[in-house]
């Protein structure tokens, strides 16, 4: 589970909302840009039980308690995973 690594690749890039960082305009550029920023933070930024549950829920599209029965944690504490990781990336996207 926590072992197997994960990785955020440019296919599934697009899965993530890290559109929710970016303001105004459609430059492709600067999109590409984003994409490779969220990809590096994603697999270099998170701590593994981060990475997991982000990874689950946004890209496999599982519930959070299914996530936390999967781990044997409280659904808050999969909750908190993903929110702390959602404001690591948040943190990254400021200095882009």
């Amino acid at each position: 589970m926590l072992h197997k690594k994960l990785f955020i690749t440019d296919e599934n890039t697009d899965f993530i909302s890290y559109n929710n960082f970016v303001t105004g305009g459609s430059n492709s550029a600067q999109m590409a840009k984003m994409k490779k920023l969220m990809k590096k933070a994603i697999n270099y930024e998170l701590t593994p039980k981060q990475r997991y549950c982000l990874c689950e829920h946004y890209l496999k599209g599982r519930s959070m308690k299914s996530i936390a029965h999967e781990l044997n944690l409280n659904p808050s504490t999969v909750t908190r995973h993903i929110s702390n990781a959602l404001s690591r990336l948040q943190r990254v996207a400021r200095y882009y």
